[in-house]
């Protein structure tokens, strides 16, 4: 079977218009709120969220503003993950209640936790592997440019496994597959056979994303550099980010549903229903 590109995005649409109301209430709750409050909390946010804002800053200023944020950097990702588990369970073929994703969401977390470390811990191995070579070679010839496709050559590693391990997140919640080894394998065997396809699919998204992002962001930082400093600058960034991460949020979870609906086929009991 060949990936459809199209089929997977209009099968994401009607999943998110199925269940706006409901995603929308989840992730205000665990998306836009955490956004808010840390654009509250911290007032250094604006300054991190765009450093070309203050073009003056010292790299050391820079990780002197980010230190504070490292503490609450944890406590909100797992706030967020939550959310991203519940909507995707809201998605599944199971059709369960608000409070059962948000229970089912919950019960994922160790092992959503353990399939993101274990994640980077490949990356970096891969990178390592990938870049000793490259250095060798650099100090062998001594061609810097050869040095300089290092970084590239990392990156293309991080979009290889981000892609076949895509659909990690909706194997534990609609297989209900706990054990984040067996839930990484499923991902990586259900890619594999149109893994070219799927990236394409998720860069052509991402760079769409990261278009609007920097216009959007434009927009909004010129807004509240004009509301001025303190709580309505902070008020205005954290509103408009995180109605960016709902949005985002929403459409990324209802996408990988999607994915993993088309790649997995069928279950048994839709395909039961199938013939009744």
């Amino acid at each position: 079977m060949t990936f459809d590109m199209n089929a997977a995005w209009s099968r994401a649409m009607v999943l998110a218009r199925e269940n706006f109301s409901l995603l929308t209430v989840i992730a205000g709750i665990f998306l836009l709120l955490p956004t808010v409050a840390i654009y509250l909390i911290l007032p250094d946010m604006a300054t991190l969220a765009d450093p070309t804002a203050n073009p003056d800053m010292t790299p050391e200023q820079m990780v002197e503003m980010f230190a504070p944020v490292l503490g609450w950097l944890f406590p909100i990702m797992l706030i967020q993950f939550v959310g991203y588990n519940a909507m995707v369970g809201l998605m599944g073929s199971s059709r369960p209640t608000v409070g059962q994703a948000l229970g089912i969401g919950v019960k994922a977390m160790p092992s959503i936790i353990a399939a993101f470390v274990i994640f980077m811990v490949v990356y970096m191995l891969a990178s390592i592997i990938v870049v000793i070579p490259v250095s060798i070679l650099t100090a062998v010839t001594g061609a810097a440019a050869i040095g300089a496709l290092a970084p590239i050559m990392i990156l293309a590693v991080a979009i290889f496994l981000a892609t076949r391990l895509s659909l990690t997140m909706p194997v534990v919640l609609i297989e209900a597959t706990l054990n984040p080894f067996k839930a990484m394998k499923r991902s990586w065997d259900l890619t594999g056979p149109q893994q070219w396809r799927v990236m394409g699919f998720w860069a052509i998204l991402v760079v769409a994303y990261i278009v609007i992002l920097l216009l959007v962001s434009g927009l909004l930082g010129l807004i509240a550099a004009m509301a001025g400093g303190g709580l309505a600058s902070g008020l205005i960034l954290g509103l408009s980010n995180g109605a960016m991460a709902v949005v985002v949020g929403i459409g990324q979870c209802a996408l990988a549903v999607s994915i993993y609906n088309q790649l997995a086929g069928p279950n048994d009991a839709e395909a039961a229903a199938t013939f009744d």
